[in-house]
């Protein structure tokens, strides 16, 4: 203790001397580190793996990678590549048997290097130049990945800059990293399947399905590519890609072998109803387009390109049995999308014809030699004649569907059940006014009947994939309309005098009227609430008028702000009639309602008699057009009877916005029945 208390100075001082010493080499090495590229990377790399930050020094890395290809320096830009290249390996082992979602600094710092190595124009750093730009590193390399939604997007954001710097090379190596990972990241997943002595089930159905759609996307992605690349004339760059292949016989993943595929994307992208593609510009966004139009010009230059694989096909030399490049597409199942088809093959071939007139393409693809003349001593079709005889085949086979459509019973019993709903609902709306006692002796009556229509038998058919707006109900309304509309007009026919008057001498008038309870008022589409809350008549409800009963019921047609005043004993009598039993055996017409004599009859004009056939030829039609469709009929005979000489008084509301005549005082007013 004495020795340390002696020698304290000297101790202390050596121990401040051993400190300052070891500070400064400290320093020194912190210095050489940060002064030498090399040791400094290595130093970031180290801080990254152990840091719980993962963007910090990630973010520091990125900016010394991209002032390493500015400077082109190739040795630090290789250590830095292989850096990059186990983070986003290790973020897709993080994501695996999911769509991988790299975080935003991973695509921001890809984009910015295939920017930075767009713009020099010596190409010393290839390897780099295939990780960004061939898409490496998004999309992975032999490894069992998936795509996610962001990540196309930034690919597409990374193409788009590729083509805007004409760097070629760079597209076509994202199209040769795209082409191996089609096929070896998502292959097919073949149907495991459980058999028992009646059926089989599929054990992996979710995966088998999952998988299709991601392949369908990523096609879907590189035919959308070739859209960009027609759109911005790289016909080299889209030679090189139909030529690209890794194998041999030469297999293309990205590129279709049969006309089934061209044809059914082509359908699918032009379809103007599709809501897959509504938006298509904001999931694949053309240079220069925007707004309104921009869906447009996408579909249209993604359309043209499908017609360039369609010229393709003939390029391709079957090596198997199974491959027939010139083979009509399958036609399709249902009657809808046949048509589809029809009506969008002469815009396909219109497309065709544009590129077979295009020089610079059919020369730069190698294509001059499809010619009528080569066609024909090949024994193919040409283009164009493709085209037309693949139309030809399906207006034919829609033809023959059409008269042999199966229909839906479901559908039938839809129609008939709307028909009833719609009919009876209309005719108890009227029962209130109907009088409950029979008129005796002469009377005025009026009938409004039934209707019938030809309608499209696709509508009705077993097979129909479209859904068809109101096709049970349409024939109901119209006559429900007929209906009301004919009634409200019998009134109109019975009245014996009128009155026009502005809104504060309405019921003055009915109290000149000197009516009483043995009277009642119908009232059309008037707005008693007006009356009750704004202009706040006395002893007015929305059912009774002092002692007198209201009958309110919807206007229609003129028949609006009116109210009829009359006996109640001299309200119409509204019934149905039955039809006759030749009418019924005619048309097969069937009852559905208990309450009302309704029938319906629903016909096959291709399975008829010779009679209702030629009764049905509307204007002419031509025989098939007609056998195509089916006669819908509803069967009903409305009798509206009234009683002759009898007094009706029409009070209508005046408006300032219409011009209805004169208005009355309420000095014209007279009693009821004077």
């Amino acid at each position: 203790m004495i020795f340390l208390i002696d020698n304290s100075a000297k101790i202390l001082l050596a121990l401040n001397t051993i400190f300052l010493v070891s500070t400064f080499f400290f320093f020194v090495n912190k210095i050489l580190i940060y002064y030498t590229p090399s040791k400094f990377i290595k130093y970031l790399i180290s801080k990254h793996n152990n840091s719980n930050n993962e963007f910090i020094y990630f973010e520091s890395l990125a900016d010394i990678l991209l002032q390493s290809i500015k400077r082109q320096n190739k040795t630090h830009a290789l250590t830095l590549s292989q850096f990059f290249n186990s983070a986003f390996y290790l973020e897709r082992k993080k994501n695996r048997n999911k769509p991988t979602l790299y975080p935003e600094i991973y695509y921001e710092v890809v984009y910015k290097l295939i920017e930075e190595l767009a713009i020099l124009k010596e190409k010393r750093n290839y390897p780099l130049e295939y990780r960004t730009g061939g898409s490496v590193w998004l999309l992975g390399e032999l490894t069992d990945s998936q795509v996610s939604d962001q990540t196309y997007t930034w690919l597409w954001r990374n193409l788009r800059l590729a083509i805007h710097y004409l760097q070629e090379d760079m597209i076509v190596s994202h199209w040769e990293n795209a082409h191996k990972f089609y096929s070896l990241s998502l292959p097919y997943i073949y149907e495991q399947r459980t058999y028992s002595a009646e059926t089989f089930q599929v054990k992996n159905s979710e995966e088998v399905n999952n998988r299709k759609l991601q392949r369908e996307r990523f096609i879907e992605f590189h035919y959308a590519l070739g859209g960009l690349l027609l759109y911005k004339k790289m016909y080299t760059c889209i030679k090189r890609i139909f030529n690209y292949t890794d194998s041999e016989p030469p297999k293309y993943e990205l590129l279709p072998e049969s006309m089934n595929k061209i044809f059914k994307f082509y359908f699918e992208v032009s379809d103007p109803y599709d809501r897959k593609f509504n938006w298509i510009s904001s999931q694949y966004s053309f240079p220069d387009q925007s707004g309104l139009n921009s869906d447009g010009i996408v579909k249209q230059y993604i359309s043209s390109y499908m017609a360039l694989l369609f010229l393709r096909q003939y390029t391709l030399i079957p090596y198997l049995t199974i491959m027939k490049p010139l083979e009509y597409p399958r036609i399709p199942e249902s009657q809808a999308e046949k048509k589809e088809w029809i009506d969008g093959l002469d815009y396909f071939k219109e497309l065709v014809s544009e590129h077979l007139e295009n020089t610079e393409i059919i020369s730069k693809l190698n294509l001059s030699f499809l010619t009528r003349q080569w066609c024909l001593d090949n024994s193919k079709l040409y283009p164009l004649d493709f085209i037309d005889n693949f139309k030809e085949n399906l207006v034919s086979t829609h033809e023959e569907k059409s008269l042999n459509l199966l229909i839906s019973e479901e559908k039938i019993s839809q129609f008939n059940q709307s028909t009833k709903t719609i009919l009876e609902k209309t005719l108890e709306e009227y029962q209130l006014i109907s009088n409950k006692d029979k008129i005796e002796g002469e009377s005025d009556k009026w009938y409004i009947g039934g209707q019938r229509m030809l309608q499209s038998k696709e509508v009705f058919s077993e097979d129909s994939n479209t859904h068809h707006f109101n096709f049970d109900s349409i024939l109901a309304s119209l006559i429900s309309s007929n209906i009301k509309e004919g009634f409200a007009s019998t009134f109109l026919l019975k009245k014996s005098k009128s009155y026009l008057l502005k809104s504060e001498d309405i019921f003055p008038s009915i109290d000149k009227l000197e009516i009483n309870d043995q009277h009642v008022l119908i009232c059309f589409g008037f707005d008693l609430d007006y009356f009750i809350n704004q202009l706040n008549i006395p002893n007015l409800t929305s059912e009774k008028y002092k002692d007198i009963d209201i009958i309110s019921v919807n206007g229609i047609g003129l028949h609006y702000s009116t109210i009829y005043v009359l006996k109640k004993v001299d309200l119409p009598v509204i019934s149905t009639i039955s039809a006759s039993e030749d009418l019924i055996q005619k048309y097969s017409f069937k009852k559905i309602s208990d309450n009302l004599n309704l029938y319906t009859s629903v016909i096959d004009l291709n399975k008829t008699t010779d009679e209702i056939f030629q009764e049905n030829n509307e204007n002419g039609k031509e025989e098939n057009e007609i056998k195509k469709s089916l006669l819908l009929s509803i069967l009903i005979s409305t009798e509206i009877q009234w009683k002759k000489n009898i007094n009706v008084i029409n009070i209508i509301q005046y408006s300032k916005y219409e011009n209805n005549g004169l208005i009355n005082t309420l000095g014209e007013i007279k009693p009821f029945g004077k």
